[in-house]
């Protein structure tokens, strides 16, 4: 929809009407311009605070609905080549519209260089992932949040970067991101409760808790993680996530946190994007 900046603003100021069938029009016509009205929209929330919640309803049905046609496009890739790192950021960019992510990729591409100026070419498995985990979790410090474990900011990648903090899934998605970079045979492993990296190769394999400082844990540590943790054992737990299922996990932690903060637009975008990934993920959280 082709309009200018003063038909903008106009359309804006009749979001101030007392009639909320006026107010429907209005908020559907700003819907359908789209990004290009977002920077009124946000001066108005300064300008105009008195229908800030208006204001918020409509922006959030902008940027929200651009995101799912990201996450649709996404989606409509074959497993095999749906893009963890493209996903993370595209749930972060719901929270922080205007999250320069080039910054962190570079973040995330210097860190891989580190590690592989220090593995060179001929490091075993055994001493590529000590190298890694000594890297990530002693001299860049990420670590578990144990203090403050459902803080929304442990679920979203830029946050961690940032913070060095996170939950167990948001961890092993900077650990996978490193990782794949370094062209690493590692997956995450969605166990109920508690998610891992998995370090599989003919020589080694090896489970990664990434929340407890990279701890590293065979078959047998998990089982007896799950067992004592009331989920019982069976080997689907140990399996490979596919990128949807990670996704879908990241999201669901988000959105039991924003169901407790009582935040009904977040939560209903969010239920969104879990139908759009069209993962009956059961994995347990977190």
């Amino acid at each position: 929809m082709l309009v200018n900046e003063s038909q903008i603003r106009a359309l804006i100021k009749l979001l101030a009407d007392e009639d909320e069938k006026i107010v429907q029009t209005i908020s559907g016509k700003l819907i359908d311009i789209g990004p290009s009205a977002v920077p009124l929209l946000q001066e108005a929330e300064i300008e105009q605070p008195e229908v800030a919640d208006r204001l918020v309803s409509v922006l959030e049905e902008i940027r929200g609905g651009d995101l799912e046609d990201e996450l649709m496009q996404l989606v409509a890739l074959p497993d095999g080549q749906m893009d963890l790192e493209q996903g993370a950021f595209l749930i972060a960019r719901y929270a922080y519209p205007a999250l320069a992510v080039g910054s962190y990729t570079r973040q995330l591409d210097e860190m891989a260089q580190e590690v592989q100026d220090r593995i060179g070419t001929r490091a075993s498995g055994e001493e590529t992932v000590k190298t890694l985990n000594r890297y990530l979790f002693t001299e860049q410090g990420f670590k578990g949040n144990t203090k403050n474990y459902y803080e929304l900011e442990n679920s979203y990648l830029n946050c961690v970067i940032d913070r060095r903090t996170g939950i167990p899934i948001s961890l092993s998605t900077v650990y996978l991101l490193v990782g794949k970079r370094l062209g690493l045979p590692i997956h995450g492993i969605g166990m109920p409760g508690h998610f891992l990296v998995k370090y599989e190769s003919d020589r080694y394999n090896v489970f990664v808790d990434c929340f407890n400082g990279g701890a590293l844990l065979t078959e047998k540590n998990c089982q007896r993680f799950l067992t004592e943790a009331g989920y019982g054992f069976d080997e689907k737990y140990l399996q490979r996530s596919p990128v949807r299922a990670i996704l879908s996990r990241m999201i669901k932690n988000l959105l039991a946190i924003y169901a407790k903060l009582d935040d009904p637009l977040k939560n209903a975008r969010l239920t969104k994007f879990i139908e759009i990934l069209g993962c009956d993920n059961r994995e347990g959280g977190l």
